[in-house]
Order: structure tokens, then C-alpha cells, then sequence
């Protein structure tokens, strides 16, 4: 199209562009952060000068090894082929042992003494490059040698390297593999990435998805964290895909199907932010939202957690795990959790009941098969979300006096929501050798919603909050997905250039079945300040409308990690095939629109690591979306297409603890649909949105017991192409639910003093800057502070008799601030949360 040949064609310019649009204050806040970024970066490590070659043999010589942890029979196995020789090994001995990380320059004998640590196992020289690992303390380099001390070797301070599927200490991640599908360093993947660990999640007391993300920026949370059945999101502007370990979660044709994911179940949440179909398949511009559960661990779990708090709050959670024999072989997990509570409005509860198992198998150091289920059921009288109410009384109150944030304006006795969901799959790979390995991740589920509410419209122009019409409707859906994703990754180097492969091939299914019943209104107006609620007498609605909906997707992917030097390029490319058929039943019609769509996607990124942890990048990617429904001649609508340019630099020296990202990006969705000009009731696919944005998030210890995290997001949105729809044209406005301006602080201190031992605190604050709640950009929305607080103490620290205990504090919107999360219509805005105030304690054992 012509308009695609007007966008940047590399990542610079689009930065630039970016730059010039942004406020000068801004433009010197990028610049004063980057030059800050320089400035601040440490010489982390010199590189140790190579042995002389007139050294007695090669074995002897030290050279650079770079060895994650893992298990050791697997890390001895990597030095073994990294130096060229051979290491025999019982099984044995190694099995449910794991090793230090090492990155450092050695000697063949070193190296092994490292790894080994104080395993009580030592490598001996039994011939030419051939090792034998045996019991006992670590031998010298020959086998015959007269015992002797090995010169001194820096292993790397962490202990062992962070696992991507597993827990992180502290706040600052350095590994995921939602970027890649592999096991890859943060700093060093060509896209922004945000991950909230676990012990963020604690420290700031989340109870929700949306809850952890408020302090990431390029994220909103539409809703506030008032809806008990979904987390509403947007991510660079666009609804994100939601995934499960890495795959993809039930949507349904409306999207009233989406499980309710329970934070407590989680080990860490990734964003991975802008176009991502070529490890995932279809999905929209703005990014997906990875959330990674708890797992089996051979490392003894033992927590139960109570909570007690605002709006008569009561919970129970659980939290088990552990070897279920001597050796590790079989290891599990469960985590469990039910809760009762009312909330800030009057009539609405919430009743959920939570379970997670999971049994990991681990044969040999080889192979894992790790089997994980879940179930949940959530029951909320009351309709489950916050209530919807007229913008007059709540984001305009000139006339209308402000409505109070408990106001109700449903159905006691009517209006209801109930939520059903399970979960079940496996995780199994295979290492065949030291270069290939295959995986097989598979995963079952089914989530039933079903919602009853009774909902407001004007009565008049004027549509005074004082006298209100309703009607009661119902919508239940259900959604059934089956996926599937299988992959090869090999590991090889070829001369000076290493490659890590990743080959998959990806399938799924879902059904989902909506129903939409007719609109029933009630005989009397509501006074919303003072409600007398005249019970709903008739029966649910008849079905007005019916939905079944079959998607089937099938994606082939290919990815190179390639890295020579200090450079890293990553590359790589997806072509998917995906159906989707729809039935649709009204009054009127009964409709079968089927289309199949076809689209080719992938990423190119390119980096450069320096020694102090700086690491620059750039990157562009594509994204596709079926779009569903037909234009007014009867055609399928295409797919949508996106595509980001994205230039930034990442800081993060090995070994600390600080990860600090800067980006600058330039998004575009085409294929948009936009009103027919001919005809207004159907649409065309001539629209397009354009997203621009800075982004800076930071995290960072900044000394013992002081932990930072900071971000500011810049977003600039348009919508570049779009058909008037009456009046109404929505071309050069801005998208909804995308503030210019975000900002947010945490900051967290652990007392260091002996007699406070134990004592901990936090505090934040965080801006949402004004937005629209409509692409009309009617509904106007002012920018909001927000500020929460937490404090915390450790019993064990100065009692050893209560060791494991421990107490917290946390309070959301400490100051109760009263303001509109939300807008969308005339009667469709919804207040955001006020103050919460929870008190949680743990016990672990």
C-alpha cells in the first residue's frame, strides 16, 4: 500500500522521529537518562590476558569458558566439549546435583574444580583429554600428580544462573524465554521486555493481574482493578494476547471467556512488548502477556499464607512443594487458594476457589516431563465488576453532583457472575546430545462464564443520574482450547560464530459458544442517589443472538540466535495458516461466514555487547490478527498486519543487580476496520493506527536492603486512517485508553540494623496521564497520582523460634483517591479502586 512506503524503513529514523515529536522536556529527559546510563556504567570485568603458547600442553593453557548452571551432569558435559575433551561419568553420581554457573578464563583442571565445587567429586586424568569423574575431594590436573592447591578461580557470584521457568531473587530478572522460546539473557533479546517477580509481586501485596502491571509502563489497566471476572489491559496501546507458560489461553468469540488468572499460582508475569507472531502466531501489535506458574522444585516448599483485610476480606492460601523421593527423581507442587470478600460496592461479593498440582519426572539429567493442571471457580453476586454509571455524576459533576464511588445500579437479587475454569498439560523435553535438544508443551482447557446484570440508560437528553432507566440482560460464553507447540533447538558453533536454532511447528483449536439474550427493560427509574431497588420479576431474557465459533491455527517457525563476538543477531521467520469459521443466529438471520488466512511474519534484531553491561539494539517485527466478519459485498475481511521498528539500549553489568531499558518505537496496525462510506452499517478495511513511544523502566538495587523500580512511558497515538460514521470521523484522534504521559516509583527498604532486624517498608506512586475512553474522543479523562504503601517484619530475624514468620501491610490508593478509571459512553464509565488496606501472614516451614 502507498501509505505503508511512507513509514520509516530502519529503526532510526523512526527514533528520531519519535524524538522530535515528544516535549522538549522530554526530548532532554531521554538524552540526560542515556548520557546518565554511559556515565554510570562500571568496567564490570578485564579481560584476563591468554596463557603463554609455549605452555606444557593445551589442557594446561587457560582459555574462556562460559557455562550456565544447571544440572551437573549436564554443565560437565558443555566444558567437557567447550574444552575438546572427554568427560566419562556414572549417572549416578550427578543425578539430582546442579552446578555452580562459570564464566571466567581456565584451565581444563579449574574449570572442572569449579563446576564441582564442594560436591565431594573430582575429575581425574585418566589419559590424553580424557577425564573420568570420580567420588572423593577434587584431584589435581593428572591423574598421578602429587596432591596439590589449585590456583585461585572467580566463579561467578550468583551461584547458579537464574532459571528462566523459575524463581528470581529480588526484584531485577536477568533470563526469560518468552522473547525467544529459549534460555536468553534479557540484555541480550532485540525487544523490550518487563518481568515482575515474585518477590515484587509479594512486596506490593498484588492480588490481580492487572495489580502487577501497574508499575510497567506502556501498560494500562483499563478498569482500574475493579473487575473481579477479567483483567482488562492494553499494552502499546492495543488489547494484548494472554499466554500460559507460552501458550496461548482461551479468548471466546466476544471475549467473555478469558480465565481469570490467579497471581498466587505464579512464579513471575512477562510483557513482551510490541509485534510477536513469529514464535506466537496471530495476535495484535502491542505485544502478549506471558504469565509463568509455580513448579514442581526438589527444593522443600512449605507456606500457608492468611489474609484479612478491607471490605471484610478473608483468604487461605497454600503452598507446597518438594522431592517425593531421595534422589529427586519425581518432584511436585501444589498450590491452593479460596477466598471470600465483599467490595467497595454495595452488593457485589466475590467467592473463588483456586487449585494448582503439578508432578515433574526427571529421569536423568536429560529429560523432564512435567505434568501441571489447575482449577478454579469464581461466584460473584452482584455481577462480578464494578458497577457501570452515567458520565453525568461521575466524570462530569458541574451539574450532577458526584455519585458515591459504593453506588450500585444493577439488580440485587438479579444480577450475577459466575466463572469456571481448568487447566490441563504437560511440559517434556529431551537433550539427545550436547547440541540438540526437542520439546514438547501441551495444554487442554476449558472456561464457562456466565453473567447476569442489569445495566443503566438515559431517559432523557439530560440523562440525570436521579432518574435512570434499566433493562436486564445475560451473556454466557464458553470456550474450549486445545494447543500444542513443538520444538528443536540445537546449539553449535561453527569458527568464531555460535548459534542457537529454534525450528517449532504449533497447533490450536477453539471452540467457543456465546449467547447474547435480548434486552429486557425494567418498569421503574432508578434514582442513583438514593436507590429503593424494585426486585427484577421476570426471567432471563430470551437469546437474541447466537455465536458459535471454530478457530484453527497452524503455524510453521524458524529462529537463529547468532552470536560472533559482541554482536548477537537474532532472525527468524513464521508463516501460519489459520481458519476460522462463524456461525451467527438472530431473529433475522442465520449466518456461516468461514475464512482462511494466510500470513508470513517474522523479526529481525541486531545488538552489541559491551564489557560494562551496555548493550544497544535495534529491531523490527511483524505481527497478523484474522479479523472476523465480512465487507458489504460479502467478502472476508483480511487479516490485520502490524509492524514495529524499535531502537533502545538495555544496561544490565553481570552479576548485579540493575536492568535498566530504554527504548523508542514506531507501531502500525493496517487493515483496520472502518465505517463503509457507502453504507455505515457495514465496514471496510481502509484503517490505520499509528502508535510512537519512549519508554524507560529501571530496575536497581541501589545498596543492601535498597531496592528501586522507576519507569516513565511517552506514548504518541493516531489514528491515521479512517471512513467518517455519520458525524462522527475518527481520522488524527487519539486511540482510546492510551495516556501521553506514565510514571511510576517504588521504593523498597529492608532495615539493616541488628535491632530492627527483620522490619522492611515500601512506598510508590504512580501517573496515569489523561486519556480517552472512546476513539471518538469524547470522553475525556483527567490524569490521576496514585500512591501505595507497604511495611513488613520478619519474626525469625531476631527469633529463631519463630522462624518463618513473617507479617505484612500493603495498602493500594493509600489516600482514597476518588477518580474515573474509565469512560466509554454516556452510561458506560466506571470508577476506579479506592484505598484498600490488607494484612497477610505467612508461615513457611
Amino acid at each position: 500500500m502507498q501509505q505503508a512506503r511512507q513509514q520509516p524503513s530502519s529503526a532510526a529514523p523512526a527514533a528520531a522521529s519519535i524524538l522530535r515529536s515528544a516535549p522538549k522536556a522530554m526530548h532532554c529527559a531521554v538524552r540526560g537518562a542515556l548520557l546518565s546510563l554511559a556515565l554510570a556504567a562500571p568496567l564490570q570485568h578485564a579481560i584476563a590476558a591468554e596463557t603463554n603458547a609455549t605452555a606444557a600442553s593445551a589442557n594446561a593453557a587457560r582459555r574462556h569458558f562460559d557455562i550456565s548452571a544447571g544440572p551437573l551432569g549436564d554443565a560437565l558435559s558443555r566444558f567437557a566439549s567447550s574444552a575438546g575433551v572427554t568427560m566419562q561419568m556414572d549417572a549416578r553420581l550427578v543425578e539430582g546435583r546442579r552446578s555452580n554457573a562459570l564464566n571466567g578464563n581456565y584451565t581444563v583442571a579449574e574449570g572442572f574444580a569449579a563446576l564441582l565445587g564442594n560436591a565431594g567429586l573430582r575429575a581425574v586424568e585418566s589419559s590424553a583429554n580424557t577425564y573420568v569423574l570420580q567420588p572423593g575431594a577434587t584431584a589435581a590436573p593428572g591423574a598421578n600428580a602429587a596432591p596439590q592447591s589449585l590456583p585461585a578461580v572467580s566463579v561467578n557470584a550468583a551461584a547458579e544462573r537464574e532459571n528462566p521457568l523459575g524463581p528470581v531473587a529480588g526484584y531485577v530478572a536477568t533470563r526469560s524465554r518468552t522473547g525467544t522460546k529459549t534460555d536468553t539473557s534479557l540484555k541480550e533479546t532485540p525487544q523490550t521486555i518487563s518481568v515482575i517477580t515474585r518477590e515484587q509481586l509479594d512486596a506490593q501485596g498484588v492480588e490481580s493481574i492487572a495489580e502487577s502491571l501497574r508499575y510497567t509502563p506502556g501498560v494500562v489497566t483499563q478498569y482500574g482493578n475493579t473487575d473481579l471476572r477479567y483483567d482488562w489491559l492494553t499494552v502499546r496501546g492495543f488489547v494484548p494476547g494472554r499466554y500460559l507458560d507460552g501458550m496461548r489461553l482461551p479468548f471466546g468469540s466476544r471475549g467473555y471467556s478469558q480465565p481469570r488468572i490467579e497471581p498466587f499460582g505464579l512464579e513471575r508475569i512477562e510483557v513482551l512488548k510490541g509485534p510477536s507472531s513469529l514464535l506466537y502466531g496471530q495476535g495484535t501489535p502491542g505485544g502478549l502477556v506471558n504469565m509463568v506458574s509455580k513448579r514442581p522444585t526438589t527444593d522443600a516448599v512449605h507456606e500457608v499464607e492468611l489474609q484479612y483485610g478491607s471490605h471484610n476480606r478473608k483468604q487461605l492460601a497454600l503452598d507446597l512443594g518438594g522431592k517425593l523421593d531421595e534422589t529427586g527423581e519425581l518432584s511436585y507442587r501444589l498450590v491452593g487458594l479460596t477466598r471470600r470478600s465483599d467490595t467497595a460496592y454495595n452488593y457485589v461479593n466475590e467467592e473463588k476457589t483456586y487449585i494448582a498440582p503439578s508432578l515433574t519426572w526427571r529421569p536423568n539429567a536429560d529429560t523432564h516431563l512435567t505434568l501441571m493442571a489447575q482449577y478454579q471457580k469464581i461466584s460473584s453476586q452482584g455481577g462480578g465488576g464494578a458497577p457501570v454509571l452515567p458520565a453525568n455524576g461521575t466524570l462530569y459533576t458541574s451539574v450532577f453532583k458526584a455519585l458515591p464511588l459504593e453506588t450500585f445500579a444493577g439488580d440485587p437479587n438479579f444480577d450475577h457472575y459466575s466463572n469456571e475454569q481448568y487447566f490441563l498439560g504437560y511440559e517434556f523435553e529431551h537433550r539427545l546430545n550436547d547440541t540438540w535438544t526437542v520439546r514438547q508443551n501441551l495444554r487442554y482447557g476449558e472456561t464457562m462464564s456466565d453473567t447476569k446484570r442489569v445495566q443503566l440508560f438515559c431517559l432523557t437528553t439530560a440523562c440525570n443520574p436521579a432518574s435512570m432507566g434499566r433493562y436486564a440482560w445475560a451473556f454466557p460464553e464458553k470456550s474450549k482450547l486445545f494447543t500444542v507447540d513443538n520444538q528443536v533447538q540445537g546449539i553449535f558453533t561453527t569458527g568464531a560464530v555460535k548459534q542457537t536454532v529454534l525450528a517449532g511447528v504449533d497447533y490450536s483449536s477453539e471452540r467457543s459458544v456465546y449467547d447474547e439474550s435480548s434486552l429486557s427493560p425494567l418498569p421503574t427509574a432508578l434514582n442513583l442517589y438514593a436507590p429503593v431497588y424494585v426486585p427484577y420479576s421476570g426471567a432471563i431474557p430470551p437469546v437474541a443472538t447466537h455465536i458459535e465459533q471454530n478457530r484453527d491455527q497452524l503455524g510453521a517457525y524458524l529462529q537463529d540466535q547468532i552470536k560472533l563476538d559482541r554482536w548477537t543477531l537474532v532472525t527468524g521467520g513464521r508463516y501460519d495458516w489459520a481458519d476460522t469459521t462463524t456461525r451467527t443466529v438472530t431473529s433475522a438471520a442465520n449466518t456461516r461466514v468461514k475464512q482462511s488466512d494466510g500470513a508470513f511474519t517474522g523479526r529481525l534484531g541486531l545488538l552489541y555487547s559491551f564489557d560494562n553491561g551496555i548493550t544497544p539494539y535495534a529491531s523490527y517485527s511483524t505481527s497478523f490478527q484474522p479479523a472476523v466478519g465480512t465487507s458489504r459485498t460479502l467478502q472476508p475481511f483480511q487479516p490485520t498486519k502490524g509492524k514495529q521498528y524499535e531502537a533502545g539500549v538495555k544496561y544490565q553489568p553481570d552479576g548485579s543487580n540493575t536492568m535498566i531499558t530504554l527504548s523508542a518505537y514506531q507501531l502500525t496496525q493496517q487493515n483496520v476496520s472502518t465505517p463503509d462510506p457507502v453504507n455505515t452499517n457495514f465496514s471496510v478495511q481502509t484503517g490505520e493506527v499509528r502508535m510512537r513511544g519512549i519508554e524507560l523502566e529501571g530496575k536497581v538495587k541501589l545498596q543492601k536492603g535498597l531496592d528501586l523500580i522507576a519507569s516513565y512511558g511517552y506514548t504518541d497515538s493516531k489514528i491515521t486512517k479512517a471512513n467518517p460514521s455519520g458525524t462522527v470521523n475518527t481520522t488524527g484522534n487519539r486511540l482510546a485508553f492510551v495516556p501521553r504521559n506514565q510514571a511510576s516509583a517504588w521504593l523498597d527498604y529492608t532495615v539493616q540494623s541488628e535491632a530492627l532486624a527483620g522490619l522492611g517498608m515500601g512506598v510508590g506512586a504512580r501517573h496515569i496521564g489523561e486519556n480517552y475512553g472512546d476513539n471518538a474522543n469524547v470522553y475525556h479523562m483527567p490524569g490521576v497520582t496514585l500512591f501505595d504503601a507497604a511495611i513488613r517484619f520478619d519474626f525469625g530475624k531476631n527469633n529463631p523460634q519463630l522462624k518463618g514468620l513473617r507479617a505484612s501491610i500493603n495498602a493500594a490508593n493509600l489516600l482514597n483517591k476518588t477518580y474515573v478509571a474509565a469512560c466509554l459512553s454516556a452510561t458506560g464509565c466506571y470508577y476506579g479502586d479506592g484505598r484498600n488496606v490488607y494484612l497477610t501472614v505467612k508461615y513457611g516451614w
